[in-house]
């Protein structure tokens, strides 16, 4: 207070000076605390005749504090939200089973790069310092109209070429000539899923019959379904696709209930390509899951495999 308000009255100000004098030479004092103890109330006592009397004037508003404290609350959530972590909400199937419908997720927007918050058209980056991996869950924005956050699973990399015959995923990185396999295996499990559409405000489409597979690459695995009736897709429906050198190629988990890649076009050609700019993040883990019957509490803090 001293030092901010140069306007005070002399006697005031030497009054103040000579009570920060006192406790200092007080604090630096050394021996039985007990036995100062009396002037130590005598230095308080001083400190609140000034405040209360010459100097409650220029004393901060009690209510300043809670203001300046929610500020640097709001600022620290605002900087997590902006470069950190943001949290998503799974709107539709295209996930299951590893994501279902309605679960809320945490997005780790720092893993790839640091993001201009807020761009979404064209997004754009301060820097990237790395590149998806294959089998990452990540959060980008559509990059056909740049108006909508996805989520999906990493297939392709830049460069690569990818192929999806007899639900096997096929990929060639750039620069081999030998075609890889994503290997996968049918599970002898039960498999009926809940599935809606929140961005067309649908009802639940209950007890879809599906076969469910695991798929493993480079000691990751993860599952995914097949309807065991999918849509029938036109004869010219590609089964190949190369992937641009700025972009991945990405695949939802309900493999004939998303729209993903190998669906995206662009003046009716395919457009594959998400490019690195759109990517907001990876999806971390789930911190809550309201279902059609209630909360899936099996569900909370799992994370995203």
């Amino acid at each position: 207070m001293l030092r901010k308000k140069v306007g005070l009255d002399s006697a005031v100000r030497r009054d103040g000076e000579n009570a920060l004098r006192v406790w200092d030479d007080l604090l630096r004092e050394t021996g039985d605390p007990a036995s100062k103890s009396t002037d130590l109330q005598a230095a308080v006592a001083e400190f609140a005749r000034l405040l209360e009397g010459p100097l409650a004037s220029h004393r901060r508003h009690p209510a300043w504090g809670y203001v300046i404290s929610f500020l640097i609350a709001a600022s620290f959530a605002l900087f997590l939200r902006a470069f950190v972590f943001e949290p998503f909400r799974i709107p539709s199937g295209s996930m299951i089973p590893t994501l279902q419908v309605g679960d809320y997720i945490y997005v780790n927007k720092f893993v790839y790069g640091l993001r201009v918050p807020f761009t979404s058209d064209p997004p754009k980056h301060f820097v990237m310092w790395s590149v998806p991996e294959r089998g990452d869950v990540v959060v980008f924005i559509e990059p056909i109209h740049n108006g909508e956050d996805w989520i999906k699973r990493v297939i392709g990399l830049p460069g690569d070429r990818i192929r999806f015959r007899d639900r096997t995923v096929y990929y060639l990185p750039k620069g081999e000539t030998e075609w890889r396999a994503v290997k996968n295996r049918k599970l002898d499990e039960p498999c009926a899923y809940m599935d809606r559409n929140e961005k067309l405000n649908e009802d639940w489409h209950p007890g879809r019959p599906c076969e469910l597979y695991e798929e493993r690459l480079g000691g990751r695995s993860w599952r995914v379904i097949y309807d065991l009736a999918p849509r029938p897709l036109p004869p010219e429906f590609p089964s190949e696709w190369e992937v641009p050198g700025h972009c991945v190629f990405v695949m939802g988990d309900n493999r004939d209930n998303s729209e993903d890649s190998r669906f995206l076009t662009k003046d009716g050609e395919p457009a594959p390509c998400v490019p690195l700019e759109n990517l907001k993040g990876r999806a971390e883990f789930i911190w809550l899951s309201p279902g059609p019957d209630g909360q899936r509490w099996g569900r909370l803090f799992t994370g995203v495999r």
